[in-house]
């Protein structure tokens, strides 16, 4: 008997499920031919024999060749009528849709990109099908290469999500996966105020959730140490509070989570600071011409901003700051007038311990010195020291006012026995 009196019943290449059986029809011209005519050999990827069975049709001149596959990748089937095969050997692509993993669905953000990963590189050949919310959602499908991609989608509502996943029609194990998504756009929080922040003193921030409603909020602080104590206060309606104190030097991680999301705006980082680390070294006493050194350390204080001011009778003088490097510094200044200068450090706007700080300065010489006074009332008598070692007779001294007017001045004189 020829070959072309053999034919197959559908696509000799199919798509095959594994673990299930897989179906040929072979059609012969040959009414008489019988199940015990024809030999099966179905050879798997690995190169194993898998048994097989001739069955009659469903009507005459067919015969099924069934077998079940176990292995995903290519089968050959070999088809032998009456001792002649087939020209065209049989072919089944095996698939298995369990050997497929989704991994990454977590939840979602209105308005923000959604991304999970789908790996059939194990399952075989076939046809991928996604839809989100039963194609209500576009999707988008990144291929990665090698059977794996990367799906996207961006909720526009805050409502859980169904993803389906498809492998040649037949839904993938584990489907639908629920996303939950989150509108956490409704959540108003401010954190600038803690950009910089005091050790040792509680800090606290308020969370304002737009329209009430349920809502699962979650803070946490994770400081050097670890993490820290907060408290959160308050309810849907009027907000929430959360207090923490910081205990150490350093960054602190403030995150807020509204229904399992990141708040926008956080992770938020704060610096603490402690101004008692900050040391101001000795000052001399000073004399009127000549600098006057000191150093400042603020190397174990942490981030934040260091002032320095040096005042002479309620002014301010110019006043030369020189980095050490480690946030250490050697400041100077030079005095014009004999009297106690005054100095403040403050670290971010806090008072260094220890200041301000009086510095005596002196004329340094036994020539004529004059100490001025301070702003004065009116009408009130003011004075200023002359220290001259001559006679009063050679001491002149003018007083003027407003417009030029000279005001009368008197003289009292010390005598040192």
């Amino acid at each position: 008997m020829s070959t072309s009196s053999v034919s197959v019943l559908g696509e000799s290449t199919r798509l095959v499920p594994a673990h299930v059986s897989a179906v040929f029809e072979i059609v012969t011209k040959n009414h008489n031919i019988i199940p015990e005519d024809i030999t099966v050999h179905v050879i798997s990827p690995s190169k194993r024999a898998i048994q097989a069975r001739v069955l009659p049709g469903t009507r005459t001149g067919v015969q099924s060749v069934e077998f079940v596959p176990n292995e995903v990748g290519t089968h050959i089937i070999e088809v032998a009528v009456a001792g002649e095969k087939l020209l065209t050997p049989l072919v089944a692509k095996v698939y298995d849709t369990s050997l497929i993993q989704v991994t990454d669905v977590g939840s979602g953000v209105v308005g923000q990109p959604v991304q999970f990963k789908v790996d059939a590189s194990q399952a075989g050949e076939g046809q991928l099908e996604i839809s989100i919310n039963e194609g209500e959602v576009p999707n988008h499908v990144q291929v990665v290469g090698g059977g794996r991609c990367l799906v996207s989608f961006t909720p526009d509502v805050a409502k859980p999500h169904l993803i389906d996943i498809k492998f040649n029609g037949e839904t993938v194990r584990g489907c639908p996966f629920v996303c939950p998504v989150a509108d956490t756009s409704r959540v108003n929080l401010s954190l600038t105020h803690l950009e910089l922040i005091p050790v040792n003193q509680p800090s606290s921030f308020h969370i304002a959730v737009v329209g009430g409603g349920t809502a699962e909020l979650a803070v946490a602080v994770r400081g050097p140490s670890g993490e820290l104590p907060v408290k959160v206060t308050g309810d849907i309606h009027s907000g929430f509070t959360a207090e923490f104190t910081p205990v150490l030097v350093g960054a602190y991680q403030i995150t807020v989570d509204y229904n399992g999301r990141p708040v926008q705006g956080t992770p938020f980082v704060a610096k603490a600071f402690d101004c008692t680390k900050v040391s101001v070294g000795h000052v001399a006493h000073g004399i009127v011409g000549r600098p006057v050194t000191f150093s400042v350390d603020a190397s174990e204080a942490g981030e934040g901003n260091l002032e320095i001011t040096i005042s002479a009778r309620g002014l301010n003088i110019p006043t030369q700051v020189h980095p050490q490097g480690n946030a250490k510094f050697a400041v100077s200044f030079v005095p014009v007038e004999a009297c106690d200068h005054v100095i403040n450090v403050a670290f971010n706007k806090r008072p260094v311990v220890g200041c301000p700080l009086i510095v005596g300065v002196g004329s340094g010489s036994n020539g004529p010195s004059v100490t001025l006074p301070g702003p004065g009332p009116i009408h009130k008598p003011s004075t200023l020291l002359i220290n001259h070692p001559g006679r009063l007779e050679d001491i002149e001294v003018n007083v003027e006012g407003e417009n030029d007017a000279i005001i009368f001045c008197g003289f009292r004189t010390t005598v040192a026995g």
